[in-house]
């Protein structure tokens, strides 16, 4: 619905064109092949269609085309409409501010909302700049390669929280989870290890939110990734009304290991064995100095009580 809207929104606007018919202008036979002017006029034609019909991929391919054979300014905004129909904001804002660069001031007050509608698509678009002293090393923004360092400008892409990596050969790849504000650049410091000094450690617990030591210091709750030294290292899991656990781990150069630790429920204090012992000790003792107590009391007197019987224990439990 809500693209049905925006095609219904954009259809008026798409029509903005400086295109023609030159062939027939020029008295040519219709035999003849048409001039790119007449092209371009087809694919613009065709990219009316498409967006109408909602097939804004469509429509963005027969726009390119047709700006590349005409380079009518009108075009890019056709373009750029296309693009924001798509969730493309970073190429929308692209087009939308070259179309406001190169139209003349008569095709721009066709376009009476210009600026609002590019400002409400900047709304949309986060600018990224990455710090990286390793060159080459690929950029990637939810799994696309966007760049290459070094980055000679902030890169424009979709706001909204993403999965950075860069990676280069060699080095261990740098991740992290970022939400990119719109309309906001955000700063990334990223500095490469090198793989051949390094080991890989991935620590994982069955016990939710575990938090996660290496050779005593804490890293975070399971599951935890971390670069290492080769060589062994401890690792340890806490958490609270759970044994600790703790585990060696050797690691070679470059190699990448997963550890899986997970400490079990502390059992209740009644459930320990040293406290049914305990409890048990001191019954038999009660029993036992009980019937001591009443054997000798009897044997002394000589009332009449066999060595034999036993009255009932003074301790009750």
């Amino acid at each position: 619905m809500a693209r049905t809207h925006l095609a219904a929104a954009l259809f008026p606007l798409l029509l903005l064109s400086s295109l023609g018919s030159s062939a027939h202008a020029q008295g040519e036979a219709p035999s003849y092949v048409a001039p790119a002017p007449d092209r371009a006029a087809q694919l613009k034609a065709s990219g009316d269609a498409a967006m109408e019909s909602l097939r804004y991929a469509d429509a963005l391919g027969a726009y390119a085309q047709a700006y590349a054979l005409s380079r009518d300014p009108a075009l890019l905004y056709n373009q750029g409409r296309a693009q924001q129909a798509l969730g493309n904001f970073p190429e929308a804002l692209a087009d939308l501010e070259r179309f406001a660069e190169l139209a003349s001031a008569e095709l721009r007050q066709r376009v009476p909302k210009l600026d609002e509608l590019i400002a409400d698509v900047r709304k949309h678009v986060a600018h990224l700049a990455v710090r990286c002293q390793t060159r080459g090393a690929r950029v990637l923004v939810r799994d696309r390669v966007v760049g290459t360092t070094p980055l000679a400008a902030p890169l424009d892409v979709d706001s909204g929280f993403a999965h950075i990596e860069v990676d280069a050969e060699g080095y261990e790849p740098y991740r992290r989870d970022v939400d990119l504000a719109g309309a906001t650049q955000t700063l990334l410091e990223v500095e490469l290890v090198p793989r051949k000094l390094t080991a890989f450690l991935r620590v994982s617990s069955a016990a939710a939110s575990a938090l996660v030591s290496i050779d005593g210091t804490p890293i975070g709750n399971a599951p935890v990734e971390q670069i290492v030294a080769p060589g062994t290292h401890t690792v340890a899991v806490h958490r609270d009304g759970y044994e600790d656990t703790e585990s060696s781990v050797v690691l070679a150069v470059g190699e990448h290991k997963d550890v899986s630790l997970d400490p079990q429920k502390n059992p209740p204090i009644y459930a320990k064995w040293w406290f049914w012992t305990g409890v048990g000790v001191v019954v038999a003792g009660g029993i036992v100095t009980t019937l001591a107590l009443t054997m000798d009391k009897g044997a002394s007197k000589g009332d009449g009580f066999s060595p034999n019987q036993v009255s009932a224990p003074l301790t009750r439990f």
